[in-house]
């Protein structure tokens, strides 16, 4: 028992991220879907490194693209760091400074793109 104890103290300490870790999905119930206000959805949310976005829609209509600033501002998924279209996809914030998602189809039509800034635990 005491050993259990011991383990589970080390994994606080050396592990705080990803026991503090919390899981947003991305704009609630709408999931990710044209037509929804990101900005407010971001609002009052505050995020850390290791903290989990999860992406809900239905796949074939949208996908997520990961962007630089400048893709995110013109809505270009090229370059880019990462593509999902799955339709339930998790991305785990794994570093501090601005993020930034987009889908391909309806950034510049609807806006729909996210801009997360994180920060450090």
């Amino acid at each position: 028992m005491a050993r259990a104890t011991n383990l589970l103290v080390i994994a606080l300490i050396v592990f705080p991220s990803m026991v503090l870790a919390t899981e947003y999905v991305v704009g609630d119930d709408e999931g990710w879907n044209s037509g929804v206000d990101y900005y407010a959805w971001l609002d009052g949310k505050t995020f850390y490194v290791g903290d989990v976005l999860v992406f809900n829609y239905n796949a074939g209509d949208h996908n997520v693209i990961v962007v630089d600033a400048n893709g995110y501002d013109q809505c270009s998924a090229s370059p880019n760091w990462g593509s999902y279209d799955s339709g339930n996809d998790v991305i785990t914030l794994s570093s501090t400074g601005d993020n930034y998602y987009i889908c391909q189809w309806h950034c510049d039509y609807t806006d729909q793109k996210l801009k997360v800034t994180v920060l450090q635990n």
